[in-house]
């Protein structure tokens, strides 16, 4: 049976270095015979989350296409770039909506994510890569029952970090990623 891969960016900007190193991932997922679909969140068009919102209107389509695409998949692939130190508002934004307990698409209380495997990646033009978010979004998805990799990926100087093919240039850049990767199946499909 395939490993069922869900990949998402915090990141939404053209040219973006975590949407990069997100590819790079998928790549070596697929390389496993993983099945990954490869979701952009900006295009699920969910507005700022507001219990407001939600108690007048039920979830967004795009709340509703993105718990149902968690619940069809096994595992997380997620890119997570660092705004000040923390994870972007898009990401959490995303994140919140999916996590309400009532929705129009006839799941009342299902939140997707217990149980769901996850690997975390982050990259960063700075020398940090992007590693001060990676722990909040750690901390945030183990609060809904995420099963987080103890591995992640951080990629420092992420400007320089890739090819003209979207592949790493530094191997041992490479090697860390390709044990998140074996990581995320191992915890998704524990033997």
């Amino acid at each position: 049976m395939a490993t069922r891969i869900l990949a998402f960016s915090g990141s939404s900007r053209s040219g973006s270095f975590n949407v990069q190193l997100l590819s790079a991932a998928v790549g070596l997922a697929r390389a496993k015979d993983a099945e990954v679909t490869v979701l952009d969140l900006r295009e699920l068009a969910l507005p700022l989350y507001d219990g407001d919102l939600e108690a007048a209107n039920g979830l967004p389509d795009g709340a509703v296409r993105f718990k149902q695409a968690i619940r069809e998949h096994d595992a997380l692939l997620i890119a997570s770039p660092e705004y000040n130190g923390f994870f972007t508002p898009l990401l959490k934004n995303a994140i919140d909506w999916a996590t309400r307990p009532h929705t129009s698409d006839g799941q009342r209380g299902a939140n997707p994510f217990p149980g769901k495997a996850a690997a975390l990646l982050a990259a960063s033009p700075g020398a940090l890569g992007g590693i001060r978010a990676l722990p909040a979004v750690r901390i945030l998805l183990s609060g809904i029952g995420v099963l987080v990799a103890p591995t992640q990926m951080s990629l420092p100087l992420a400007s320089k970090a890739f090819d003209d093919q979207g592949q790493l240039l530094d191997a041992s850049h490479q090697v860390i990623l390709e044990s998140m990767v074996a990581e995320l199946f191992k915890i998704a499909h524990p033997a």
